[in-house]
């Protein structure tokens, strides 16, 4: 196999994932066909060899805690794979498909993994899922979503895992503390347990490559000479006021400080404006209402890194203004991983994650097992416990049938806590 592509995307849908169903997905999921001046580089036929897409708020919040997603995911991979499919064989000039690979969803996250068959098939192993609750008490409604993917990269073996997470973190200027714990939480929680009983499990680090997508709602600190950004700004003063932005976003600050996101790069956030928070409806603007941010972020790691270099290829970054279904816009990246030079004969010898650089602390060890489950046993009780009253105060007609708020939210919201409460006591 030649270099990999690896075509990844994330956006959070504001709650209407369910309505993406009826909308035209070709500026998320194909941004090539809707080019723009700030995207000029984006390869014209460029057919990634996988495709990764990560989704926040699939749903509102009552359904997403209920557990009734079922139905969207369904749905949407159908429309996702003939998209896809009838996209690259256009471009290829013959028969191309995508297969699903992978989907898991907990909460409003979810996360697909598809594969171009011409160029990885027979490649793929069996690929593994984990899912994490990471509001309080295992609440699902900020969470992770992961899937661990091996990959045989040439007829020698030279194996390689792939690990793609999809994570919300938690919401507001002050929670920087807060998002940040919910990352380290990530990395000794997000666990991939496979059947075989020889196979040690896996946390997210202990892999080959890493990609970490989301909504992490990491925010600017203020507004740089208190303007709000220009979408449609050009030229040299435009890439120097987005530069003033990316110098106050606060993912980058606990990067340097060494308390969150150790060892993973992205692309370069100047080419496009803070993806939050749009205007619902336009293309451009932002609402008063909040410090705009880059809270929509990929990051990357690979095994043969360096402190000041990675052998992975950003062959585009960028984010598509035309998608005005949610107060996010989505991101997107085209990454191109070169042909290995290792000689893992399973992916059980793939080659994992250094340690990632100073002033970060070395990976944390797992969470044992056992309180892991029980974590998970809770949350889940919880989300239903939450989920299901709210689904029926909303269907009577209390409460915002968008995002399931109000009267009911509130109700359900206090029954739940307080039996769940006198339920572990």
């Amino acid at each position: 196999m030649a270099p990999l592509t690896i075509f990844l995307t994330t956006w959070n849908t504001g709650l209407q994932g369910s309505k993406a169903q009826e909308q035209d997905l070709t500026s998320w999921l194909l941004p090539v066909l809707h080019r723009t001046a700030n995207d000029p580089e984006l390869p014209k036929g460029a057919v990634p060899d996988i495709y990764a897409i990560a989704v926040q708020e699939l749903l509102p919040v009552h359904l997403a805690l209920a557990g009734l997603s079922g139905t969207v995911l369904l749905a949407l991979t159908d429309r996702i794979v003939s998209l896809l499919s009838a996209h690259a064989k256009s471009l290829s000039g013959s028969q191309e498909t995508y297969r699903l690979v992978s989907r898991v969803a907990h909460g409003g996250n979810a996360l697909w993994v598809f594969a171009r068959e011409s160029t990885t098939r027979g490649r793929i192993g069996k690929p593994l899922t984990s899912t994490l609750g990471l509001y309080w008490f295992g609440l699902s409604n900020k969470g992770a979503v992961g899937v661990r993917v091996p990959v045989q990269r040439s007829d020698k073996g030279q194996w390689e895992n792939l690990t793609f997470v999809c994570a919300h973190l938690e919401a507001f200027d002050h929670n920087v503390p807060r998002r940040n714990s919910q990352y380290r939480h990530i990395l000794t929680s997000l666990v991939f347990q496979g059947s075989d009983p020889l196979v040690k499990p896996a946390q997210v680090f202990e892999t080959s490559h890493l990609f970490v997508m989301g909504d992490l709602n990491y925010r600017l600190t203020h507004l740089p000479g208190g303007a709000y950004p220009d979408e449609e700004g050009e030229g040299v003063q435009a890439e120097k006021e987005r530069a003033k932005l990316v110098e106050v976003d606060t993912l980058k600050r606990e990067q340097k400080m060494g308390r969150a996101f150790g060892g993973l790069r992205e692309g370069d956030l100047t080419k496009f404006i803070p993806t939050y928070k749009r205007i619902v409806g336009k293309v451009n603007g932002f609402s008063r209402k909040r410090i705009p941010g880059y809270t929509d972020r990929i990051l990357f790691a690979s095994h043969d890194d360096t402190p000041s270099s990675s052998s992975t290829v950003i062959k585009h970054f960028g984010s598509t203004p035309q998608t005005t279904l949610s107060d996010h816009k989505p991101v997107h990246a085209v990454l191109e991983l070169p042909e290995p030079s290792h000689s893992a004969a399973s992916p059980h010898l793939a080659p994992i994650l250094s340690q990632p650089p100073p002033p970060h602390p070395h990976w944390p060890l797992a969470t044992p097992h056992e309180q892991r489950i029980v974590q998970k046993i809770i949350g889940q009780i919880l989300d239903k416990l939450i989920g299901w009253p709210w689904c029926i105060l909303v269907l009577l007609g209390f409460g915002n049938t968008r995002a399931g708020m109000g009267v009911g939210a509130f109700a359900a919201m206090i029954w739940g806590v307080w039996w769940s409460g006198s339920w572990v006591r």
